[in-house]
């Protein structure tokens, strides 16, 4: 008998050392930034096996681990529980996109409580030969957008980025003219480019 048997078990003996050694496969929450077949669709929160978002969700930017808040809203006072395997990059993202919120913030409150800012142009004198359409002032030169970026860093140390403002490429005549700033992750804000003839030009007058 056990030489039938002694066979058998140590057959059977890699079989039991393998098992033993096995993990117990963990799953993490992720979010789908796509559809995947057979695990869901974009934005689905789902659980896989952290082996395979750390190896080929995560890189290929399939997916991205859920983060859940706990305490206050007060973004100062809340306490962050990342998910595991969660990438120090990732956080140190986050916190940029925090900080550039608030500096964005800043700036449009300050743009909304802007005067009026003037700008002094020498009037180009009508006749029949400029073809100025009457009650219409051309200036010499024209008002672009580099002038009031400039105007808004040097007189008010507001800087922003050309992309972010919108106005009229060129405004070539005397008048009120509205110029509207976008900063991502804060919205919006208005404030008044005027421009006036110059003293010369009343000084003539």
């Amino acid at each position: 008998m056990d030489c039938i048997l002694r066979p058998l078990i140590r057959a059977r003996a890699p079989v039991l050392v393998i098992q033993r050694g096995l993990k117990k496969k963990v799953k993490v929450p992720i979010t789908l930034l796509q559809d995947i077949p057979r695990i869901g669709q974009a934005g689905a929160v789902v659980h896989v096996h952290k082996a395979y978002m750390r190896h080929e969700l995560y890189p290929k930017r399939l997916a991205d681990y859920v983060i859940t808040r706990v305490g206050p809203l007060d973004r100062s006072k809340a306490v962050e529980e990342v998910a595991p395997d969660a990438s120090q990059e990732r956080i140190d993202r986050q916190e940029k996109v925090h900080s550039l919120a608030l500096r964005n913030q800043d700036t449009l409150s300050r743009i909304v409580q802007l005067e009026p800012i003037v700008f002094e142009r020498s009037v180009v004198v009508a006749d029949a030969e400029t073809g100025s359409e009457e009650g219409i002032q051309a200036i010499y030169g024209s008002l672009t957008k580099a002038d009031v970026l400039k105007e808004l860093a040097e007189a008010h140390g507001i800087v922003i980025d050309k992309e972010s403002l919108t106005m009229d490429d060129k405004i070539k005549s005397v008048g009120e003219y509205t110029c509207v700033v976008k900063l991502i992750y804060a919205g919006q804000a208005s404030f008044k480019a005027v421009v006036a003839p110059a003293k010369e030009n009343t000084e003539d007058k």
